[in-house]
């Protein structure tokens, strides 16, 4: 049988798609970068989503690659005055390449663009769908001897963004996809969010569970920030909300507040073994301490969970030992991922 031979832009295309059902959201963005760097050399790259406003256009994600956060500040006290957004919003899916000149052709862009001595760009948008806002990526090339991108570079480029911005939408599909059973069994739910607070990806369940949370949501597509922010501070006692970090984007996770969580940690050391089916004795000689002391901490457990009988205690306890078992699970995979990532 003869082998296929593929080219370096379907090679690239392949390893995308594979990185986005491996790569954990957290690291996915940098590492699609790092890829399309093998085949068009830059220096710094910007992700994001932009969408037009009165005064020019509004950050909603962002993430840079080898750029400072000054330079995200600095933009947006010059947004206005950045032709680029302009150009690629009204020509989506074309890439268009900036020289020094375009670079510096308003005032904006002049000091935004000079402060970082960016020479070169290369920058595509795509629209989303639904919404008025696109997402772009752009390529920079900086320093005195930077080089022009070639018309190789600008069309495999043009080729690439449409690949880059699906396999970003499915690696944000697949994570959630990983979270199904996990969050199935902890109650939990997991949505990604931009700054703004539209919802990109969400499980089948982020509605209910939010809107159980927060009575007075009305848009299931977004997430008001102030809403997102009460939601948080009435979350004490029935839900947890976490916030993280996934490149560009927010990583919303939602679960109910387990019982066993009230207690200490030696609350939950004595709770687990009665549930087990030790005796108050059995405990106290593990443990080191005298019998009275146990029944001590089995009433104060029975108060702060709200039970009245041991068969309450085992049914928290099975809740909580799952939830343990599926975040070892949950890490463990997570490690072989990266372990397998590491030898391709």
């Amino acid at each position: 049988m003869v082998a296929m031979a593929f080219s370096t832009e379907e090679t690239l295309i392949g390893d995308l798609y594979q990185a986005a059902l491996k790569e954990p959201a957290a690291s996915f963005q940098q590492r699609a970068l790092q890829m399309l760097g093998r085949s068009i050399g830059f220096d710094q790259a910007w992700w994001g989503i932009l969408s037009p406003n009165s005064h020019g256009f509004s950050l909603r994600s962002s993430f840079r690659h080898e750029l400072p956060l000054a330079f995200e500040e600095h933009w947006k006290l010059v947004s206005a005055d950045d032709t680029l957004a302009s150009d690629v919003h009204r020509a989506p899916k074309t890439t268009i390449h900036y020289t020094p000149a375009d670079l510096s052709s308003t005032p904006g862009l002049k000091s935004l663009n000079g402060e970082q001595g960016i020479q070169h760009a290369l920058c595509t948008s795509i629209f989303l769908p639904g919404q008025d806002a696109f997402f772009f990526i752009t390529l920079f090339r900086s320093g005195q001897y930077a080089q022009p991108f070639t018309p190789h570079a600008i069309s495999l480029k043009q080729q690439l963004t449409s690949h880059i911005y699906l396999s970003w939408k499915a690696n944000l599909e697949a994570e959630i996809e990983r979270m199904h059973i996990p969050n199935m069994l902890l109650k939990a739910s997991t949505a990604f969010i931009d700054d703004t607070g539209l919802i990109l990806c969400a499980d089948s369940a982020f509605a209910d569970m939010f809107r159980e949370l927060c009575p007075k949501w009305r848009t299931p597509d977004h997430i008001a920030l102030n809403l997102l922010n009460s939601a948080s501070m009435s979350a004490n006692g029935q839900f947890q909300i976490r916030s993280s970090l996934a490149g560009g984007l927010q990583r919303l996770d939602i679960s109910r507040d387990l019982i066993f969580n009230r207690l200490t940690a030696r609350e939950k050391e004595i709770a687990l073994l009665y549930a087990d089916g030790k005796s108050y004795k059995d405990i106290a000689f593990d443990l080191a301490l005298s019998p009275t002391t146990v029944r001590h901490y089995l009433r104060l457990i029975y108060a702060k969970a709200e039970i009245t009988d041991k068969s309450e205690l085992v049914r928290l306890s099975d809740e909580y030992s799952s939830m343990l078992t599926m975040k070892e699970m949950t890490g463990a995979a997570e490690k072989a991922s990266e372990f397998l990532l590491s030898r391709m």
